[in-house]
């Protein structure tokens, strides 16, 4: 029997930033339920993709949307030369 190894591209924190990129305007429901986790972990997630100053929070009525910063310079040193918004755009086509 021979078992698989399960890879992944990105860590939680890029999933999420992703995800962000693919569903503008979600909430954090919208993200606990997409990776099936716990609210206090996308709440986690959330906060650290914040204080790194890649997403916009817009706040309507006690619901957070979030969108990536656009201009904001990738959070990789292989890509740090180009935008969240260019590499997600160059990702989903």
């Amino acid at each position: 029997m021979t078992s698989r190894k399960s890879l992944r591209l990105f860590c939680s924190h890029g999933a999420a930033l992703f995800y962000i990129a693919l569903h503008p305007g979600c909430t954090s429901q919208d993200l606990t339920d997409a990776f099936v986790v716990t609210k206090r972990t996308i709440w986690g997630l959330i906060g650290d993709l914040k204080d790194a100053g890649l997403i916009n929070i817009r706040k309507e009525g006690r619901v957070n949307h979030y969108t990536i910063k656009e201009d904001a310079p990738f959070p990789d040193p292989v890509l740090s030369h180009a935008t969240l918004g260019h590499v997600f755009r160059v990702l989903s086509a």
